[in-house]
């Protein structure tokens, strides 16, 4: 390492670094690093469950039900029903993390998730399939929002996970070997000098006592 002095002190400084890298900095960045993994496959386990779940809520709610209210009301008919279908309340939106992570999106969905219990559109109308697809479409929105919330989750711990094996990476293969090169040059260089020392002080020996070194 540049700017290093080869002394003692120096040599306790490094492996005092050492001891902090190894102890406080991989071992802790791994430990994240493996929980966030381990994360990371739950979320994606869970992603997939969702998915198949919001399509099948989606082809349930949409292909039968809508079919049939439109053979029975007209394409007219049906447009004009759905036009007067009870909004949703608003969905709040905040913020969460997960295992560390930057903020995510997290909605908060209403509850009920419509104004009131009626469709809106008028009773009167052969409404059984439109009721049914009415129904089964809120709730395929509430599936499709909460799959939407944890792909956010997703993709910033995919960020997170990316940005602190790099952490650890550079750990293990720079610094820490680093730290363990320079403990030993200075380790080396001190030995060389005591050996340096040890000699000079036997040929001032030798030399105040007239004699010749061996």
């Amino acid at each position: 390492m540049r700017g290093v002095r080869p002394t003692r002190i120096e040599l306790l400084m490094i492996r005092k670094r050492i001891v902090v890298a190894e102890k406080g900095g991989h071992e802790l960045l791994q430990e994240k690093l493996d929980t966030m993994v381990m994360e990371f496959f739950r979320l994606r386990e869970r992603r997939e469950g969702l998915r198949i779940e919001t399509e099948a809520a989606f082809a349930t709610a949409y292909l039968p039900p809508l079919q049939r209210a439109g053979m029975l009301m007209g394409q007219r008919g049906l447009e004009e029903a759905l036009s007067l279908t009870s909004p949703a309340e608003e969905i709040d939106m905040g913020t969460v993390t997960v295992m560390g992570t930057p903020p995510v999106p997290a909605i908060t969905l209403p509850e009920p998730f419509r104004d009131c219990r009626e469709p809106g559109y008028p009773l009167a109308l052969p409404s059984a399939h439109l009721d049914a697809a009415y129904h089964q479409g809120e709730q395929a929105v509430k599936t499709a929002l909460r799959l939407a919330e944890l792909e956010g989750s997703l993709v910033r711990l995919a960020d997170q996970i990316a940005v602190t094996r790099r952490r650890v990476n550079a750990l293990a293969n720079i610094l820490i070997p680093s730290l363990y090169n320079t403990a030993a040059y200075i380790e080396d260089y001190l030995e060389e000098m005591e050996r340096e020392d040890i000699f000079r002080r036997k040929r001032a020996k030798m030399s105040r006592s007239g004699g010749l070194l061996p």
